[in-house]
């Protein structure tokens, strides 16, 4: 059986029934289990954290739980968690969301079918409240033709549902710190000489009631946009024109009214 490692980071303002859900769906609900999940305690936790996690360790022998006292960000937490992992394949997920029981076995088995990807993910559907609540399902580009297409104006993955080969990862620097866009930044420089595809069904429910839109909003994450295509432009990943065509449509979005910035969403990226 193919071994695997899922790797997720917490840190203190998160929710501790979010976090017991989302272990439990990667561990005990999936139809293949992985050979360990390495959870990065980013900083010092509450005691409720604390407390929910001496639990699931309890439950679950192979959860695996490493960390520092300072919050370093999501960026440094990841890369501290790659390093942790002891297999080459690395599923990531985010500890407010919840994995559908196949999810596993449907992306190995899909890498085993095309194993010059390095990269596979999926389409997700986005709830509220409960998962039984979905409002959209969130698309991303399929094939890597067409991720290769639309890589610089659209991030190719949906993050919380990637299995990746953590060797290659590694080898193009990994996560870099970028705020909002440690995992964008990432695929645009593993896409320069490797390829990835995402299957056409969501394996991930993926929670949008905690005020995920409005984070990405205002002019913080406009400075954060620009910041992050000015790195792209220096790096090479974008041209002048994509730059400035990045700045204008995806920079716009931020400093629109929420309930257009909503709307946008809805009927661009999603169904």
């Amino acid at each position: 059986m193919t071994k695997f490692s899922v790797l997720l980071s917490v840190y203190r303002k998160e929710n501790i029934m979010f976090l017991q859900e989302a272990i439990e769906s990667v561990s005990i609900d999936q139809s293949i289990k992985p050979e360990e999940i390495i959870l990065i305690k980013d900083g010092l936790l509450t005691l409720e954290l604390e407390t929910i996690i001496l639990d699931l360790k309890k439950r679950i022998p192979f959860l695996k739980v490493y960390g520092y006292k300072q919050n370093m960000g999501l960026g440094y937490a990841l890369n501290y968690g790659l390093h942790k992992c002891s297999n080459e394949l690395v599923f990531r997920m985010d500890t407010d969301d919840i994995s559908l029981p196949m999810r596993f076995e449907k992306q190995l088995k899909y890498l085993e079918k095309n194993p010059d990807l390095t990269i596979v993910g999926s389409t997700i559907n986005e709830f509220l409240h409960r998962p039984n609540d979905i409002i959209q399902i969130r698309q991303v580009p399929l094939t890597p033709g067409d991720i290769e297409s639309t890589k610089h104006m659209r991030n190719p993955f949906n993050h919380m549902t990637v299995l990746f080969k953590k060797s290659i990862i590694l080898k193009v620097g990994g996560y870099i710190d970028m705020p909002g866009y440690e995992d964008y930044y990432l695929w645009m420089r593993l896409l320069q000489k490797h390829k990835g595809a995402n299957i056409n069904e969501p394996l991930v429910h993926a929670r949008i009631g905690n005020n995920m839109i409005q984070r990405r909003q205002g002019i913080g994450f406009l400075k954060k946009e620009i910041k992050f295509q000015r790195r792209l432009l220096q790096n090479g990943l974008i041209d002048y024109s994509k730059f400035t065509r990045n700045i204008l449509v995806r920079g716009f979005p931020r400093i629109i009214p929420l309930f257009l910035l909503k709307f946008l969403y809805s009927k661009l990226l999603r169904t």
